[in-house]
């Protein structure tokens, strides 16, 4: 049957093949590629209240026509943004860490007071504060009225390892540094985080580690009593 359909397709004039290939690839993008969010999370008041304040996921997401596939996009929006983005200009501060270890804190604080919120910027696996991706998000976090500070991981953005460890995603002990230092130095309850990728996974580790630590004083709190 499929040969009986590819020869068939061959003999048709070559602008009907195309005409045949356009229709086909509409119709896919159509039925495969726009649809809207999946959000992957429990059942439950947070559930609904991402639902309530995140009007995107209710919407269908239109990806670009001519290159929807996520792996191109990236390729196509390193190559697209490297050409015109052009660097950030930070202001550099070195963070020892209390093994000894070194991280580069980058700050973007251009616009900015004293007063204004401050986001934390994790890159992901090979990131740095320089990277095509994590300008993006300096530059628009800035124009928001942001203080922007890009934590960049031992031995990357210029940095020399100082001792004989590295970083992981399942490790947050030294963004849980970073945190500490960045709090003493914006005001209070005005500091985020943004992770991209294994920075993601680093800022939900640290997340999920406070909430046990936070459940288990709980705990203790109600035994004591």
């Amino acid at each position: 049957m499929f040969d009986v359909i590819l020869k068939c397709f061959i003999k048709l004039p070559s602008w009907h093949s195309i005409g045949l290939v356009i229709v086909a690839y509409i119709i896919y993008y159509f039925i495969q590629v726009v649809k809207r969010p999946i959000l992957a999370c429990s059942d439950g008041a947070f559930k609904q209240f991402l639902y309530n304040n995140i009007p995107t996921l209710e919407m269908k997401y239109w990806p670009t026509f001519w290159c929807f596939e996520s792996r191109a996009q990236t390729v196509f929006a390193s190559i697209i943004r490297s050409k015109n983005i052009p660097n950030v200009k930070y202001r550099r501060e070195i963070l020892t860490l209390s093994d000894g270890g070194e991280v580069a804190l980058d700050w973007m604080e251009e616009n900015c007071d004293g007063e204004s919120p401050c986001i934390i910027i994790l890159p992901g696996l090979t990131g740095e504060s320089q990277a095509e991706y994590i300008k993006c998000l300096v530059y628009a976090a800035n124009n928001v009225g942001l203080r922007v500070v890009v934590f960049n991981n031992r031995g990357l953005g210029g940095i020399t390892l100082k001792t004989p460890r590295l970083y992981c995603a399942s490790n947050c002990e030294d963004l849980s540094e970073v945190v500490r230092h960045v709090s003493n130095m914006v005001p209070r309850k005005k500091l985020g985080a943004a992770g991209i990728s294994m920075g993601g996974l680093i800022l939900d580790q640290s997340l999920s580690t406070l909430l046990k630590s936070f459940k288990n004083k709980k705990l203790l709190s109600w035994k004591s009593h």
